[in-house]
């Protein structure tokens, strides 16, 4: 099997896991952040040191109203119940736009706190969005360079023995690691859907759909489904490109904090189209450091994994998690089928089936992974799917 075959076959889905080992924040690490950022504003902040004690009531309030929100659904969870940043940004989005979608007993016991709140500081919320998305850019998604170059050089290594190779990425993580890894001044063999113009003597890269050009060097695609840092809109041409410095003061167009986790306009329609026609083509789908509490994202991994019941067709998820270093495929499956059945507000369906006999657990970091998986020639990688294939072959 040569390694153009090979990445024919495989998805890769990366979450915020696979960016921890480089330095980047857990979505749950996050919220931890938030609160020591709130306690350690000073004077010198003074864009937001005057909202320093509503944000502190703020941020209590509303991870109360998340834990309870969690205790509704399932008498069962205990107060120290999966909340992460992006619920945290949902709720507070919701007091921006007056969409108060919070528990009643949490709204009737501070209702007049949140009337305190907005006479005191009438933009106190959007501020708060504003703090939150600064830290998620400036602090949140940093990392180290020099650590993410060796963690990823397996890849660059595997990606070197052919021309003709392309492995697709997809990933759930705002960060800048693959793009800066990948991609330099001198060099370029990332394509993550963007082509530059000249405008006014000036190069700015527009969104243009571009991947698999064939007279491209490139070897990976990148296809970042929520966004990135160093993406924005512009308003005027409803275009969007790559911004020229991602600390620019202007808010990133990102899928974060949000109830739809689909946008209706490109990239975004176009990275989730190319994500079901790749899922379709493939055979194994390789999840990195992602904690399935994305119910879109898994409704697209589960629909492909049970559409694909038929010993001919066979597909296999393969998840790369250090933290399920006992957890069996069916217990797995059971944790999944619990995430999905946890509907929120316009949930309608979500699916929850999946064969314990599609699922391998690799109870490795990325950094492991890459390491052991795409060394010598991708030989762990190989075996992975001709043991699928050879799963298909014996119903041939």
């Amino acid at each position: 099997m040569t390694l153009v075959e090979l990445f024919k076959k495989v998805v890769f889905l990366i979450g915020a896991g696979a960016s921890k080992d480089v330095g980047c924040k857990l979505s749950t690490e996050m919220l931890t952040s938030l609160k020591e950022a709130i306690n350690n504003l000073t004077a010198s902040e003074k864009d937001f040191i005057n909202y320093k004690e509503d944000f502190n009531e703020i941020y209590h309030f509303i991870l109360a109203s998340l834990k309870y929100q969690s205790t509704m659904k399932d008498s069962s969870v205990s107060s120290s119940a999966y909340v992460n940043i992006e619920d945290f940004v949902m709720v507070l989005r919701q007091l921006i736009d007056k969409e108060f979608i919070i528990p009643y007993p949490l709204i009737g016991n501070w209702n007049d706190k949140i009337l305190k709140w907005e006479l005191k500081n009438g933009d106190v919320f959007l501020r708060f969005k504003d703090f939150i998305t600064l830290l998620l850019v400036k602090d949140w998604t940093q990392y180290d360079k020099s650590r993410a170059e060796i963690i990823l050089q397996p890849i660059r290594e595997i990606l070197n023995h052919s021309e003709n190779i392309k492995a697709n990425f997809f990933s759930l993580n705002y960060d800048l690691v693959f793009e800066n890894v990948f991609n330099t001044t001198t060099a370029k063999i990332l394509d993550n859907g963007f082509s530059e113009k000249n405008i006014s003597d000036d190069t700015i890269r527009f969104w243009a759909a571009d991947f698999n050009n064939p007279n491209s060097p490139t070897k990976i695609n990148l296809y970042k489904l929520h966004g990135s840092i160093d993406w924005e809109h512009n308003l005027d041409s409803e275009e969007v490109s790559i911004k020229e410095s991602i600390d620019d003061g202007r808010e990133p167009l990102m899928i974060f904090g949000s109830y739809s986790k689909m946008l209706s306009f490109d990239p975004f329609l176009y990275i989730l189209s190319n994500f079901r026609a790749k899922l379709e083509e493939a055979t194994i789908f390789v999840v990195i450091g992602y904690s399935f509490h994305d119910k879109y994202i898994n409704n697209l991994l589960i629909q492909q994994l049970s559409q694909n019941t038929d010993e001919d067709k066979p597909k296999n998820l393969l998840v790369v998690d250090p933290t399920r270093p006992t957890q069996t495929a069916s217990e797995f499956t059971e944790e999944l089928k619990s995430i999905q059945d946890s509907k929120s507000i316009n949930d309608i369906i979500n699916f929850r089936q999946i064969s314990p006999e599609r699922i391998k657990l690799i109870t490795k970091t990325a950094s492991q992974f890459y390491a052991e998986y795409f060394a010598d020639g991708a030989a762990l990688l190989k075996k992975e799917l001709e043991e699928i294939e050879g799963e298909e072959k014996l119903f041939q």
